[in-house]
């Protein structure tokens, strides 16, 4: 079976999540079954015509994601899927949705009566089921990217937002449109007293995933490492973390996303780059080139991926069931 990937040049989507997707996508599809060996990172890259480093960034994401096994000296392959699994569970309501549009069409409904059929059958639906409104407050707009990209793969929650630096703006719309306000254990006593009594607070603690801990702890001592996010607060939380894994730890430089002029300069002599996961949402198309080209030219960007951690999600797992449970029963 041969691994074609079509990948666009000019999409805003970085190429190595495009690798991702289109994987991901033939995983869950049934076209890549268990087992299966990819192509080793050097006939890949051949093969697309891209960086070895572009390759193996995309097959590292795969592991993370629990799609691949990457076995040392052997290869790289497909494993089989949890059912319960966030990512699986996504792709088959895709899929048995792809499944409920051809029988549509079979049927010779046009994709405007579709959606108009559609969206009363979805009105319908919302008022049989509740959701559990859950707004997330931090200074860090990593962070919220992150904590709203796991939470909202809880069932029923839906999940916004909210900037630290803005709270007081957003102060009603907290206290009488949300069931649950979330904030992270470093702003818990400072969100506290302007949530109302009668409403559910929580706080989230946050931690570097394994596999970044693993990459940052595999550079050199001396290596010269620079930080390139969107905010001077994950920038902070970087420093913290990284403080005794080696001289780089302590000489760090970073820069701000929306520096483009200055960002060619500051990678020049850089070994490494840390960057927050999911930077394209933060990054503009000439960034995204500038670090791109980089990693070509042989320099390593690391991604900066942490999580809520085990206890806080099972927390917030309970107060949302709580939240749905109590709607239920009014």
């Amino acid at each position: 079976m041969s691994l074609k990937l079509k990948l666009e040049e000019n999409s805003d989507s970085p190429l190595y999540q495009q690798i991702v997707e289109r994987i991901q996508k033939a995983v869950y599809s049934g076209k890549l079954p268990q087992g299966y060996q990819l192509p080793t990172v050097r006939e890949l890259a051949q093969e697309m015509g891209i960086s070895r480093g572009t390759i193996k960034h995309a097959y590292d994401q795969l592991e993370h994601l629990g799609l691949v096994e990457m076995i040392q000296g052997k290869g790289t392959f497909i494993l089989g899927q949890n059912d319960d699994d966030a990512a699986s569970r996504k792709e088959k309501a895709m899929s048995a949705i792809d499944q409920l549009f051809q029988q549509l069409l079979d049927l010779g409904f046009t994709p405007r009566e579709m959606e108009i059929y559609l969206n009363l059958k979805l009105q319908g639906l919302d008022e049989k089921y509740d959701v559990v409104k859950v707004a997330v407050v931090d200074c860090n707009p990593e962070t919220l990217q992150l904590i709203q990209r796991q939470l909202s793969q809880i069932g029923y929650a839906e999940v916004a937002i909210f900037a630290l630096s803005h709270l007081e703006d957003v102060l009603e719309k907290l206290n009488s449109d949300y069931d649950l306000v979330l904030t992270t254990s470093t702003h818990f006593a400072q969100v506290e007293p302007l949530i109302h009594p009668s409403k559910l607070l929580g706080m989230v603690a946050m931690m570097p995933t394994m596999r970044t801990v693993i990459k940052l702890a595999k550079l050199p001592a001396d290596a010269s490492v620079g930080v390139v996010c969107a905010s001077d607060a994950f920038d902070r939380v970087v420093r913290k973390n990284c403080l005794g894994m080696g001289e780089w730890g302590r000489g760090m430089q970073t820069l701000l996303f929306g520096n483009r002029d200055k960002l060619a300069g500051f990678l020049k002599g850089k070994e490494a780059v840390i960057l927050p996961e999911g930077y394209g949402a933060f990054a503009s198309s000439q960034e995204k080139e500038l670090l791109a080209a980089f990693e070509r030219d042989g320099g390593q960007l690391i991604l900066y991926d942490y999580e809520i951690d085990r206890g806080s999600y099972l927390y917030v797992e309970e107060q949302i069931k709580r939240c749905m449970n109590k709607k239920r029963s009014q």
